[in-house]
């Protein structure tokens, strides 16, 4: 009877198994009921052609730990209904640590339509992926657990567009920096297109590295949300922004709202003279005014719980625009947040010529360990450490900071590329050696 039972339900979809790998006809059902009937480890596959997810909002759950293949960005386009699930709720639903890639999403013209959105345990990769928004506000990828976005193009079409928007764990201020460490949502070897921006929102941590970001009419942001903007209403926890290309800028590359952070190693071109800005300001302020009592909750420099000033400053250096170094302004859109907002306290920016007074050096080992600096918490890059690149000729670097009497390792970027993609794993990479400077 239970065989029975099996045949009937089965023999109601067209989808077929060979080995570890199941075709189906590409309709949403016909995927749905293959994902039910995969195992871990195993692929399900849609064809070529052109359809459409998401209808009356009907999501398609990808709660297990296989992979969902799409022909390739230019075979299997699927079309985003315009009333999709939004927000949070993907047309495409991952809750385990599966892999999404080869599909080309195109929002339809719902409003906050989301082609993915990310939940439970994390570990989940999505990779491969085009993705073409409408004039109307879009989500990529609404995410809530961590994992990987890599080689995916995004095309936004407005500037309202948040292209990928993550939130992390609740108790994400009550536990200590994880920078350096898989514990992130990752973008990297992603293009960006057009317009739009990143929310790394509430809770969030994340790394956007070695991505190439072209924007036309409106710019291209990587925005990290600050407490006022966020709900729950909790800052970003920190971000990690390097190694990425702007092909051009508008007003702004980077907006920093709260948390810390380190940002690094960025490129793009001048325009008109000027070198791009990192924007770091303070959405808590609401209708208060620039003197209100600093230490703010959950702004730039403040670690985690309870509140402490300066207990965690960002920290930023070698960002380029032909040999220029990127202005950091502490400004929220022209209200000036001196006094908030410090240099030498709750940010280090790059210093032009490195004494040990103010901001970040970079050079080698030998260079750093002849600096006795008179100002605890600058930084310096040491070029001739660190291997977290795999297959880089030469040094990665690392960052170390002052204590107040030695020089300390501070900070190892994760390694690149993300382990997700080789299937290795690989231990967080941040150590705590300290040098003591006689």
């Amino acid at each position: 009877m239970l065989v029975a039972t099996l045949w009937i339900q089965h023999s109601l979809h067209a989808f077929t198994k060979s080995g570890t790998s199941y075709t189906t006809n590409g309709s949403q059902s016909d995927v749905s009921a293959a994902i039910t009937a995969a195992a871990a480890g195993e692929t399900v596959q849609v064809p070529a052609g052109t359809f459409t997810w998401g209808a009356s909002g009907a999501q398609l759950s990808v709660n297990k730990a296989i992979t969902l293949q799409g022909a390739g960005t230019g075979s299997t386009i699927i079309n985003i209904s315009s009333s999709a699930p939004t927000w949070g709720s993907g047309v495409v639903a991952v809750s385990g640590a599966c892999t999404v890639t080869g599909f080309n999403f195109k929002q339809s013209g719902g409003a906050a339509t989301t082609a993915i959105s990310a939940t439970g345990s994390g570990g989940w990769r999505v990779t491969n992926i085009v993705y073409n928004s409408a004039a109307t506000a879009g989500y990529f990828l609404y995410g809530g657990t961590y994992g990987l976005i890599d080689n995916c193009v995004l095309n936004g079409g407005a500037g309202s567009d948040e292209m990928i928007f993550t939130r992390g764990p609740t108790d994400s201020w009550q536990t200590a920096s994880s920078m350096g460490s898989g514990n992130a949502v990752y973008v990297e070897d992603c293009t960006f297109n057009s317009q739009g921006y990143t929310d790394f929102n509430s809770n969030a941590r994340a790394v956007v590295r070695f991505c190439t970001i072209n924007p036309s009419s409106n710019f291209i942001k990587l925005d990290a949300h600050g407490l006022a903007s966020n709900s729950p209403p909790r800052s970003c926890r920190h971000v990690e922004f390097y190694n990425n290309t702007w092909s051009a800028y508008g007003q702004v590359a980077m907006e920093i709202r709260g948390g810390t952070g380190m940002v690094f190693d960025n490129t793009a071109p001048q325009s008109g003279g000027n070198a791009p800005r990192i924007f770091l300001d303070d959405y808590t302020l609401g209708s208060q005014t620039p003197s209100a009592v600093y230490p703010l909750p959950d702004q730039i420099g403040v670690g985690k719980d309870p509140l402490a000033a300066a207990s965690e400053p960002l920290y930023a250096w070698h960002n380029l625009s032909s040999g220029t170094n990127w202005s950091v302004t502490n400004e929220m859109w022209g209200t000036p947040m001196s006094g908030l907002i410090n240099p030498d306290r709750d940010y280090f920016d790059t210093a032009t010529s490195f004494n040990g007074s103010s901001g970040v050096g970079r050079g080698t080992k030998a260079q750093m360990l002849a600096i006795t600096p008179s100002k605890k918490g600058v930084g310096y890059w040491v070029t001739d450490e660190g291997s977290w690149r795999t297959g880089y000729s030469g040094t990665s670097g690392q960052l170390y900071t002052w204590t107040g009497s030695a020089w300390a390792l501070k900070y190892t970027p994760y390694a690149y590329p993300h382990p997700l993609r080789t299937g290795a794993t690989v231990a967080p990479s941040n150590a705590t050696t300290t040098i003591q400077v006689m």
